[in-house]
């Protein structure tokens, strides 16, 4: 396991007081924005009130207004329109896009979703070998080819012009389309290089809106482009952030009657729609149908105007959604057995590969995968002599940068910064993983590597109040650059410590300084229980704000705890001599238990009450005695 190190940034005193003072907020409030590069007044109004105002002005997007004016002539030409984009939740919300507002304006319009399986990910052969066939005039790409150069001159030399809208990393050649809008093109002005597909969508389609005019559609495009531009967790800052922000309002009184059904078969119709339920409630429920089957039927969902169609969708998207998750779940236990087999988490990289694994659930299984070992993972699903695969990093790497010098391995790749795809022979898959691991083992510092936290503000109980929580709450939408805010609590004590859950994998405790205390909970936080029970000096956690039965009241979640040199504790010296007592009169030379069954065991037969901190403590300080605590359970070597 990596070691954990906290970083908290220090402000100057006026840029603090400029903050509380213009905008009435607390010293930690202001330490958060200036945490987030917002050090100006014109900044913060723009972050605390993202109105459309200030929205970067479409014509700073090289091609974008080329391209309306290209719709706007196969409009008038009654020309034959094609929306061509990605299966994941910003492809076919783009596609969604689109398609309802060209019908809007009276266009012949029809869209195509590549099969994941068969077709991949970009212009597909498949599609590229029936296209001349199917009589259109307009190819509008979204979410796909910025890296499709050929495909893109083979298009043209059928007659066609093609839009290419796109948000992924650009390559040394341009493809040779009518029209490019992508920001990340280097003659491109725009300041907002984070835009996803669905985002840079709305964009177009807004501006060609002014001059076409059609009246009560802009809301229900910015639905859509808020649904992908949460999903495909793109930085929500500037642009980004106004689509969101102004997005999950219309969400929350949705006048699109498929994600109205979907939000109903979710179970969460009565809560207030936030990001979090955008991106891990709905979101994979949109994306099951690429992964699993096709994602036509997201498009057919999020387009649908008739109230049982998408309810049957919506509960046909529900189904695949547990089937993804339980296909899922195998091929992730099975990468599991193999990294640990044969130590792949000792390496720059993991990349580990199965026979016939499900393509559409590689992602999910390379995120979580990252997030377990900490370190850039690959997982390829090989089908006869070729393997398809999901690339997912970590900010200290760049993914793609790192494809791009192993390219002459590759038959096909594209993606960003922190994720990407791939397609290699099989017989390449072993000199790809030694030079992959060859060059990061070159580039990247072994200081940056290790697990940096970056925390918001210290802080004490006394400071955890609804004020505070009210203040941060501003700053929502959560996300990608704009993290939820992240504190260390200093000067307090530990109480009430338990396993709780159904496998008891999550941990409860009471934080308590002066007459001051507030619960804690650690999802999955079960791992780090040996930090917690050895007294901290911190614990980094965010505020969230719990109701049961009617009753509301602030509690903390815990994220992590900063390794630590331990401080030798006083403990009783009757509870030593106890505990080393039962520990001597066990006859096996190890002893393995859960060591809250400990605790109240030696608790109850020497009428003295023994804590589990008490017990690890007292080992900690013991020489002679060698011990483990894992997942709650305790290893004692005598």
């Amino acid at each position: 396991m990596k070691k954990v190190k906290l970083k908290v940034n220090s402000f100057s005193s006026d840029d603090i007081n400029l903050i509380t003072k213009t905008f009435g907020l607390t010293e930690i409030s202001a330490n958060i924005l200036l945490n987030r590069g917002l050090n100006t007044v014109e900044k913060i109004n723009c972050f605390l009130n993202p109105k459309f105002k200030y929205f970067e002005n479409p014509l700073n997007f090289k091609d974008l207004d080329l391209g309306c004016k290209r719709i706007l002539k196969a409009l008038t030409n009654h020309e034959k329109i094609l929306v061509y984009g990605d299966y994941d939740v910003d492809g076919t919300t783009s596609i969604s896009q689109f398609v309802l507002y060209l019908r809007a304006a009276g266009a012949d319009v029809n869209y195509y979703v590549p099969d994941r399986e068969s077709e991949g990910y970009g212009i597909s052969d498949g599609f590229l070998n029936k296209l001349d066939k199917m009589q259109i005039d307009l190819l509008i790409t979204v979410d796909c080819g910025i890296s499709e150069v050929c495909a893109i001159d083979k298009i043209n030399t059928l007659g066609l012009e093609v839009i290419l809208i796109d948000h992924h990393q650009c390559g040394e050649i341009i493809p040779n389309a009518y029209a490019v809008i992508n920001p990340k093109q280097k003659d491109c002005l725009s300041k907002n290089k984070n835009l996803c597909a669905s985002g840079l969508s709305f964009k177009f389609l807004s501006h060609l809106n002014t001059y076409l005019k059609i009246d009560n559609i802009e809301n229900t495009l910015l639905e859509l482009a808020c649904l992908g531009t949460i999903a495909d967790i793109v930085e929500l800052v500037n642009d980004n952030r106004i689509i969101t922000y102004n997005g999950l309002k219309l969400i929350n009184n949705t006048k699109l009657i498929g994600l109205k059904k979907l939000i109903e078969v979710a179970g969460i119709k009565d809560k207030k729609i936030d990001a979090f339920h955008i991106g891990y409630i709905i979101a994979p429920r949109i994306n099951a149908a690429g992964r699993m089957s096709s994602a036509k039927k997201a498009v057919e969902l999020l387009l649908s105007e008739d109230e049982e169609v998408a309810e049957s969708i919506a509960n046909e998207l529900e189904s695949l959604n547990i089937l993804r998750k339980e296909t899922e779940q195998c091929i992730f236990n099975e990468a599991i057995k193999k990294i640990e087999d044969n130590f792949l988490y000792k390496k720059n990289i993991i990349v580990v590969s199965g026979e016939n694994w499900h393509e559409g659930v590689l992602g999910i299984v390379a995120s979580r995968i990252t997030e377990k070992y900490g370190k850039p993972t690959i997982v390829i699903s090989v089908k006869g002599e070729i393997g398809k695969a999901s690339a997912r990093s970590l900010e200290y790497l760049d993914i793609y940068e790192s494809l791009c010098t192993v390219d002459y391995l590759l038959d096909k790749f594209g993606g960003h910064k922190l994720a990407a795809g791939l397609t290699i022979k099989k017989s390449n898959i072993n000199e790809f993983y030694n030079e992959l691991n060859k060059y990061i083992d070159r580039i990247v510092n072994k200081d940056s590597v290790q697990k940096v936290i970056c925390v918001d503000s210290y802080i004490n109980v006394k400071n955890i109040n609804y004020t505070l929580y009210e203040e941060i709450r501003r700053f929502e939408p959560y996300g990608h650059g704009n993290s939820k805010p992240l504190f260390a609590v200093v000067d307090f004590s530990i109480y009430n410590l338990k396993m709780v859950g159904k496998d008891k994998n999550h941990i409860s405790f009471t934080i308590v300084d002066d007459n001051l205390s507030i619960k804690a909970i650690g999802f999955d936080k079960i791992t780090i229980l040996q930090k917690i029970l050895l007294s901290p000096p911190s614990i980094i956690v965010s505020i969230n704000e719990n109701e049961f039965r009617g009753n509301k009241e602030l509690q903390l979640i815990l994220h992590d705890i900063e390794d630590f040199i331990y401080e030798k504790q006083d403990i009783d010296s009757n509870k030593i001599r106890i505990v080393n007592s039962v520990i001597n009169k066990t006859k096996s030379k190890i002893i393995k238990t859960n060591i809250f069954d400990f605790a109240n065991k030696i608790s109850r037969l020497y009428n003295t009450e023994i804590t589990v901190d008490n017990i690890i403590c007292i080992l900690e300080n013991e020489s002679n005695i060698e011990y483990i605590l894992k997942n709650g359970i305790l290893y004692i070597r005598k």
